[in-house]
């Protein structure tokens, strides 16, 4: 398959898991399909100001915008959607104005199972299919291409199946007609293309979406694999690289003319047997992934912008082959904007130092004393490893340590015993040094055991539990699977007896709706707003409501519009249900922040040593000290440290070295590696550096990317090592 063949289709959904670039891809594809020549539009469908940070624009919103790539942007609400489809299906202008003053719009939004991803597939029906055929809509752009930046791979089936999902819960009307046309309209005319990084997790997660995907009906074009490793060693150098030694190497470059230490030579070779390690170790995860369907490949490309990592891809996918850094060639211009070049690699003869901001000490002191560590951060940034590393090494030194995870990686979990089945237990032994427990979380059984516990009856207990809201919203409602993680911890921590607990937290859109998430669903479960609108009972799937109260006619109008009488006496007769039950609830939230308030709990935030997602760490932290809490330490994965600086005339002297033997040749190899990481280790020093400014005081840990994947418990001391190892500044 070729990269324009994902054009044959109107509609092309980019997903991947998180960390693995699809932001990046998507708005690669749709500069490279601009290009070709077709009217090419751009939608995030999340909200989560992806479009500006990756092309550095400004925010398009929810409006059509030029970009001076050659496509247009448009960022997608479920709000903006719903007000859309209101004004233009209904005329219903003032009744939503006065709906969003009340919040009430939000928690319908947020309550009705699949509504959120329902309502931005609507807009891409708008998109594709109303603007060719009803007169409504005449008249605004159309496009050859949508492309959508969609949801995670841990979220793509249910974004797919949310039109069918909410036709089978609106079973009758206009609201199931209308489901009923979008998902035939995404099966006709969309497609898939997975992205993924030659990793085991990413790999895995790829893997198992695919069956989820083709059962929606919509199928998979490709799967394109990004940050694919360059071969190091050109062909006849791989066996003259690996019987080099150190001496040797200061020995070639110093007759070429480049003075070097003994030490900086041992460094270079580390550096370039480390990711040629991982480079191998790339191409067998790659022979997995070619299973699950075609296979495009991306090349890795260190240290340049966003915008300029675009526009390198971009060409990738036009046919033209990935460019070296060159540091003299001119600025990169694209329709009047320009985009400069990296910077020219300066000279550094002296040892880089460790990464600005760092920590003095590892983690041991700042975890001694804390009973209860939560492991946070934004997708694809190794919250799983370092939640397991820190796990193993509290278990090693106290009595009774608990990991709660959520989606461990495959090997890891085969390797470790973890649990893979939701809702169970598992006791992992880690030798002479002691054992843990490890639990999987549950959402939906998690919820049934509160039900159980705050039911009062059994009545109201099965009420509930049969109720066709309820079945849905127990895993699907915004803030779920946040408050039942919180809801585990707190039964691990107060009703049973372990002395250490570490918390994998979900994986959710951004690393900060973890905070936000579960005070959403208390909000929708005490409705206050709804409840006091709403005042319903249901009867043989009709919907009364008491129009003593003012504004309830209005509301009933306009939520009834927009998800459906039957979805609305569902959940009306859930509400009703549940009434009384609330306090218990409440009350439990309270008791599990308190504990997250407490000296007992410690934060660690994982991010990537990316400015990007330093950014979203420094946010993070600040809403934890905003609650309450706070970070004990920035877990910064997956660094380059690069010990050695870039030694001058490195360049010139591996063109010189190239034109000789093998060991000379292998020698070039070298030092063009380094080089070519250069702009990478640039970009991620003053990253860190701007954190450590903004941040005083606040530890960065750094974990170096390591040769091999983690996958058992000596791989996850290999990591606990970088954490809690002492450090000299």
């Amino acid at each position: 398959m070729r990269w324009e063949d994902l054009f044959a289709r109107q509609i092309l959904i980019v997903s991947g898991k998180g960390g693995t670039g699809k932001s990046t891809i998507a708005a690669a594809l749709a500069s490279a399909s601009a290009a070709a020549g077709h009217r090419t539009l751009l939608v995030e469908v999340e909200g989560r100001c992806e479009i500006p940070r990756t092309l550095q624009v400004p925010d398009p919103g929810f409006h059509e915008a030029p970009t001076p790539f050659g496509f247009s942007a448009l960022s997608v609400t479920p709000r903006d959607a719903a007000l859309e489809y209101l004004h233009l299906f209904f005329g219903m202008d003032r009744a939503t104005r006065a709906l969003l003053r009340t919040s009430a719009l939000d928690q319908i939004i947020g309550g009705a199972p699949g509504l959120r991803d329902l309502l931005s597939c609507g807009k891409l029906y708008e998109l594709a299919h109303l603007r060719r055929t009803d007169a409504r809509d005449r008249g605004r752009p159309q496009y050859d291409l949508i492309l959508v930046d969609a949801p995670p791979t841990g979220q793509i089936a249910p974004f797919l199946n949310s039109a069918s999902a909410f036709a089978d819960l609106a079973r009758v009307g206009r609201i199931k007609r209308q489901a009923a046309a979008i998902e035939g309209l995404l099966r006709r005319e969309a497609g898939v293309l997975l992205v993924a990084v030659p990793e085991e997790m990413a790999v895995a997660e790829t893997l198992e979406a695919i069956p989820a995907i083709r059962r929606s009906g919509v199928p998979v074009m490709a799967v394109a694999a990004n940050r694919c490793l360059p071969n190091i060693f050109p062909s006849g150098t791989q066996r003259a690289a690996a019987e080099l030694r150190p001496r040797e190497v200061m020995a070639l470059t110093g007759r070429a003319g480049l003075a070097m230490t003994v030490e900086e030579s041992e460094a270079l070779m580390a550096g370039a047997g480390t990711r040629h390690r991982r480079r191998r170790l790339q191409q067998r995860f790659l022979k997995e992934l070619a299973e699950g369907g075609p296979l495009l490949q991306l090349p890795d490309v260190p240290g340049r912008s966003s915008p300029e990592t675009v526009q390198v891809l971009a060409r990738v996918m036009e046919g033209e082959r990935a460019e070296e850094p060159d540091a003299a060639a001119p600025d990169v211009k694209v329709g009047g904007t320009h985009f400069a070049r990296p910077a020219p690699i300066q000279p550094r003869a002296s040892w880089a130092p460790r990464p600005p901001g760092h920590a003095t000490h590892g983690l041991d002191g700042r975890l001694a004393d804390r009973r209860i560590v939560v492991v946070c951060g934004s997708g694809g940034v190794g919250k799983t490893t370092v939640s397991a590393a820190v796990a193993v090494h509290l278990a090693e030194r106290r009595s009774k340590a608990a990991l709660l995870t959520v989606d461990p990686a495959r090997r890891l979990a085969t390797s470790l015993r973890l649990p893979t089945v939701a809702g169970e237990r598992t006791s992992i032994r880690l030798g002479r040094a002691g054992k843990m427990e490890a639990v999987q979380l549950d959402t939906q059984r998690t919820f049934d055991e509160l039900i159980h516990r705050y039911a009062g009856s059994a009545e109201r207990r099965e009420r509930i539990l049969s109720n066709r809201f309820y079945q849905r919203i127990s895993s699907s409602l915004a803030g779920t699977h946040e408050y039942m993680a919180m809801e585990k911890l707190y039964e691990l921590a107060v009703e049973e007896d372990h002395d250490a607990i570490v918390v994998d937290t979900p994986p959710t859109r951004s690393a900060l709706s973890f905070l936000d998430a579960p005070n959403r669903l208390m909000d929708f479960l005490g409705g206050r707003v709804m409840r006091w609108m709403l005042w319903p009972s249901a009867r043989a799937g009709r919907l009364t409501v008491g129009i003593a109260r003012f504004g309830a006619q209005a509301f009933a109008r306009t939520a009834g519009r927009l998800v459906g009488g039957e979805v609305l006496a569902d959940t009306a007769d859930f509400l009703a249900a549940f009434e009384g039950m609330y306090g218990g609830f409440h009350k439990r939230a309270s008791r599990v922040l308190e504990l997250l308030r407490s000296p007992d709990c410690a934060f660690l935030v994982v991010t990537a040593p990316t400015s990007v997602s330093l950014e979203e760490a420094g946010f993070f932290v600040e809403r934890l000290d905003e609650g309450g809490m706070r970070a004990e330490a920035v877990v910064a994965n997956r660094w380059h440290p690069e010990k050695e600086g870039l030694p001058p005339r490195a360049a010139e002297v591996a063109e010189l070295l190239a034109m000789g033997d093998a060991p000379a040749r292998a020698t070039a190899a070298l030092l063009m590696d380094r080089v070519r990481r250069e702009p990478q280790r640039t970009s991620e020093a003053e990253a860190m550096r701007s954190f450590a400014d903004l941040h005083r005081g606040m530890p960065i840990v750094p974990i170096p990317e390591l040769a091999d994947d983690v996958h058992d418990v000596p791989g996850l001391r290999r990591v606990g090592a970088h954490l809690f190892a002492s450090m000299e500044a």
